[in-house]
């Protein structure tokens, strides 16, 4: 049973067979996406991990959060580059959710890190902006591989997997943390809706898309030439039935509660 509180058979250095049930910004049905909360009620359900996403507030501090701009969760109309850690710190991220969340306030990548590397797999998703320039690039990867640096020891390094839609970034990261596990995320299936060029396809473990956009015949070829796959918004326990029936490796949900509830 994906996702079970049952002790699991380990593998891969530790980490648990695939596949595993990934909570997608923690359980962001539950919580406030990318929250103390959803990620904590994320691990009490039982999943394997958590994927998260990180940005570079204006003072270069890697932070999680999901959206271009603010509106969404904050009602501000900023981008998370255009205010600093502490501007940031005194935004209410709970309260569009409900009043129960009301006062919850943005994570850093290192208050991550700390609480949730050791219980499970985290999926980090690097994100720069669009368009992202090439400083931009450098500067998100540098702080995210510096923060992994102080705040994770080398053996829990392997529980770590940085994704990203943008190819460059990746390399970025990589140049600098070569030991770690990069994954990229694409659009669609083969043939790529972006070009992907040959040394990323050697430098990734695997590719990562839209669970509506699956096909087994893609999850075959990945399979083959070495790759893993993973999809996100697999919310209804049959959808993660089907993506268990194609062979794929990592099962992103908003909603563990109800996958792992009716899981086989």
């Amino acid at each position: 049973m994906v996702g079970s509180t049952e002790q699991k058979n380990r593998s891969r250095g530790g980490l648990p067979d695939f596949p595993w049930l990934i909570a997608h910004r923690g359980a962001m049905a539950e919580a406030p996406e990318n929250g103390q909360a959803a990620f904590d009620l994320a691990f009490l359900r039982g999943v394997d991990g958590i994927e998260l996403d990180v940005q570079l507030s204006a003072d270069h501090v890697p932070v999680i959060f999901h959206d271009e701009t603010l509106e969404r969760i904050a009602g501000v109309n900023k981008r998370i580059s255009d205010l600093s850690l502490e501007e940031l710190g005194r935004l209410d991220l709970g309260k569009w959710f409900s009043d129960q969340y009301a006062g919850t306030r943005i994570m850093t990548l290192a208050q991550v890190l700390k609480r949730y590397a050791h219980q499970g797999v985290l999926m980090i998703e690097l994100k720069a902006g669009k368009p992202a320039e090439p400083d931009c690039q450098k500067q998100l990867a540098a702080g995210v591989v510096e923060q992994i640096g102080l705040h994770v020891p080398a053996s829990l390094r392997s529980n770590l997997f940085v994704l990203s839609f943008d190819a460059g970034l990746l390399e970025q990261a990589r140049e600098l943390a070569p030991d770690l596990a990069f994954v990229l995320n694409i659009g669609g299936p083969w043939p790529f809706s972006c070009n992907v060029p040959e040394k990323v396809q050697h430098m990734i473990q695997g590719y990562c898309l839209a669970f509506d956009r699956l096909t087994r015949k893609f999850v075959d070829q990945c399979h083959a030439a070495g790759h893993i796959v993973a999809v996100y918004s697999c919310n209804r326990p049959a959808d993660a039935d089907r993506a268990r029936n194609m062979g794929v490796d990592v099962i992103m949900t908003d909603a563990p509660a109800e996958v792992i509830k009716e899981a086989p």
